[in-house]
């Protein structure tokens, strides 16, 4: 049996001057810790908690902001407390002869506040540095209570890729384990808010509010919505985020931002394979969906163009409508013949007139076809993998709805935003913006689909950044199976 996977690497720093923290000594160390812990523990011997004071606040905000910033890549967590409870996996020590700090002489910090109750508000969507930043400059400020109101799902519709935010409750967990191990000594509330501006502008005994600088304007409609309610006004504390020192593409934001890191997980696994390969019994097949305009036949022929096979299911299902196959005679039986055309062809038109005003009778008609279209989709991925390919795509929008996924080992799912998709239809298929709308309303949603995705794409930017994506999941996948690119 393999040794179980370490999960935290406690590097204790013996240090009395704040400055000296974010030296080469220090970073380096963190930057050099085995890359297979799941978490790095930095704790400082006598705790920052001991050392702080009004004079000091303002040099330990800086502190904190240096080493996350500085070491963005790992989970790294900065405790203000003592953690002598936490075995010690390596001790450093740090003087002012012994080590020099790389941050700046910024002069003589001005003197900050301490408070009793501290309050901030975010998405908080899977922590990096600048939420790490932001946490940690409340805590410093922050000697009783500190409520952290969490971004409830009805906040999010505009944000980038909403559909890959973690659920609130796993953001408020993170929050609350991050928060238990840098300050364990205060009183964490975590509270999800359904408003922008939460229990900052009911709760009478806070005293102070963190912010980003962006996001000033909503600290002073806190403050007037405190004044309207006969409140005390709160301080407000802002810090500048963080520069994005590791932006992969054009379209991330210059800031360390959650909505560049979701566009960062495009391409990339989020979830394991539904089932194992056994690559001398049949095709890896992809099942590739999508809603209405979501770039899903783009997809679909850049992955043929990389080497994979591709199965159009849409063109399966005008095949079973086809006279001579099994779907052909059963519809005719089910619908009559006021469904046939004249040259004995399914009149697709007359059939939808039928069933698209009555559910129970698209449900009876799905399943008649819905079957005979995966057969024979399946049978020309057969065709496809005895031709030499070993990855095979069922691009298909209806994958789902039809439960396809079951003869599928992971399933990829396109999309864009709603606002998006409604444009593309009105200028694709000439409808108008509520045909579009009613056209989406009847699929399922972006965030039905991304629950069972192994891969995400979104054609929402430039093609060429469609395209990095699917070359980039394109590579791993064919790393995972042991395959060359071209297969």
């Amino acid at each position: 049996m393999s040794p179980l996977r370490p999960s935290l690497h406690h590097i204790r720093v013996v240090c009395s001057c704040p400055r000296l923290l974010a030296s080469s000594a220090l970073l380096d160390r963190v930057r050099a810790a085995p890359s297979d812990v799941d978490k790095i523990l930095v704790s400082v011997k006598p705790s920052i908690i001991s050392q702080l004071s009004a004079e000091t606040l303002d040099t330990w905000t800086r502190v904190c902001t240096d080493i996350y910033t500085r070491v963005p890549t790992r989970d790294l967590c900065l405790t203000l407390g003592d953690a002598s409870n936490v075995p010690v996996n390596e001790e450093v020590s740090l003087s002012e002869d012994g080590s020099s700090s790389d941050s700046k002489d910024q002069g003589h910090p001005h003197p900050g506040s301490l408070y009793s109750h501290v309050v901030l508000g975010g998405t908080f969507d899977r922590l990096h540095p600048g939420h790490k930043v932001l946490l940690s400059t409340a805590v410093l400020r922050c000697d009783t209570r500190l409520t952290v109101g969490v971004t409830s799902p009805a906040l999010l519709s505009r944000k980038t890729l909403p559909e890959l935010i973690q659920p609130v409750e796993d953001r408020m967990r993170g929050v609350e384990s991050f928060l238990s191990q840098v300050r364990p000594d205060i009183e964490r509330n975590v509270v999800m808010i359904d408003d922008p501006f939460g229990p900052a502008i009911t709760l009478p005994e806070i005293q102070c509010i963190v912010a980003s600088l962006e996001t000033e304007a909503g600290c002073v409609k806190i403050n007037e919505k405190r004044r309207e309610a006969g409140l005390s006004q709160l301080d407000i504390e802002l810090i500048d985020l963080a520069e994005d020192t590791d932006r992969q593409l054009s379209i991330e934001e210059e800031k360390i931002s959650s909505s560049s890191g979701r566009i960062r997980l495009l391409g990339t696994r989020l979830r394991p394979a539904l089932r194992p390969w056994d690559p001398e019994a049949g095709p890896y097949i992809i099942g590739l969906t999508g809603g209405s305009a979501s770039g899903k036949s783009s997809v679909a022929r850049r992955l043929e163009h990389l080497g994979w096979g591709c199965v159009d299911c849409d063109k399966m299902g005008h095949l079973a409508y086809s006279p001579g196959q099994e779907a052909h005679a059963k519809v005719v039986k089910e619908f009559g013949q006021g469904v046939l055309a004249s040259d004995g062809n399914i009149d697709r038109r007359a059939l939808g007139a039928i069933v698209f005003s009555d559910k129970e009778r698209l449900t009876a008609l799905n399943n008649i076809v819905w079957p005979e279209i995966s057969r024979l989709a399946l049978a020309r991925a057969e065709e496809l993998w005895r031709s030499g390919l070993k990855v095979i795509v069922l691009d298909a929008a209806v994958l789902l709805e039809a439960g396809w996924e079951a003869e599928c080992h992971e399933v990829w799912v396109c999309v864009v935003p709603r606002s998006e998709a409604v444009k593309r239809i009105v200028e694709r298929d000439k409808k108008t913006e509520e045909e579009a709308g009613r056209r989406l309303d009847s699929q399922k949603s972006n965030e039905e689909r991304v629950r069972v995705a192994s891969t995400v794409i979104s054609s929402l930017w430039d093609p060429a950044i469609t395209r990095e994506q699917v070359e980039r999941a394109v590579t791993r996948l064919n790393k995972e199976l042991g395959l060359s690119d071209t297969q």
